[in-house]
């Protein structure tokens, strides 16, 4: 009677151990060697991405949409930017005998244009690596999420001296430099925005062809993204997309 509770538990250990050998992120858990291939440490990747999150300080709190500035009621009645850019807020009334009602009314967004969400890929160590970047937005709940090596609409920042042009803006809005390795239209949730799709474009590096980072940049093996993945919303919507393309 004694040595029951005992033996129950060697089980239970056993058990557990055989989980974990079974768990997808067995081998690229942090102690694990990633660098045989070209890539960086994942322990090191990991210290990266907790030191982005730690440099991004973001203040933001709710506020009324008639007390935000440069944003209002335009002569169409819908809530957009004084330039025009950006997005807007219109109303739409929508019926349909396959719904749960048949007819309502709502909000929805509007985008100005066609966004691009690029990746850009290549090989490190005879191994596929994608330029990853820690992106900071300030509706995210963590703040810093893993981002693609590109995501923006084009017409944000054409003839628009406020706003700097992201990293490889040029070389993902007319590929040249890389060679275009694949291309999709994929449209947004159609139940928060208006008819909208984005441009999804992977790039490969050409060989002999370096360059030097931001810091908010890394090469990440596809085995790396993969651990981060694991982590919940570590990785935003736009990579999920995008890497969704290289399957």
């Amino acid at each position: 009677m004694g040595t029951r509770p005992n033996q129950n538990n060697r089980h239970r250990s056993a058990a557990l151990r055989r989980r974990e050998d079974s768990s997808p992120l067995t081998g690229l858990l942090p102690g694990s060697s990633e660098d045989g291939d070209g890539s960086r440490p994942l322990q090191e990747l990991i210290q990266w991405f907790d030191d982005q999150k730690a440099r991004n300080h973001i203040m933001q709190k709710r506020m009324e949409l008639n007390g935000l500035h440069d944003w209002r009621l335009d002569e169409q009645g819908y809530f957009s930017h004084r330039q025009g850019k950006f997005f807007s807020i219109v109303g739409i009334r929508v019926t349909s005998p396959f719904r749960e009602v048949r007819t309502w009314s709502q909000p929805i967004l509007t985008n100005v244009g066609t966004g691009i969400i690029g990746l850009l890929v290549g090989k490190r160590g005879g191994t596929l690596h994608a330029l990853m970047q820690a992106k900071a937005d300030a509706g995210n709940r963590t703040m810093v999420q893993l981002a693609p090596t590109v995501q923006f609409t084009p017409g944000n920042y054409i003839d628009n001296e406020t706003l700097k042009k992201p990293f490889l803006f040029d070389e993902f809005m007319s590929p040249a430099r890389f060679a275009l390795l694949q291309e999709s239209r994929q449209s947004e949730e159609g139940g928060r925005f208006y008819k909208e799709d984005h441009v999804h474009r992977v790039l490969m590096l050409r060989e002999g062809d370096e360059f030097s980072l931001p810091e908010e940049y890394r090469w990440m093996s596809l085995d790396q993204i993969r651990f981060f993945l694991h982590l919940g919303e570590t990785v935003n919507f736009c990579a999920r997309s995008i890497l969704a393309c290289l399957l």
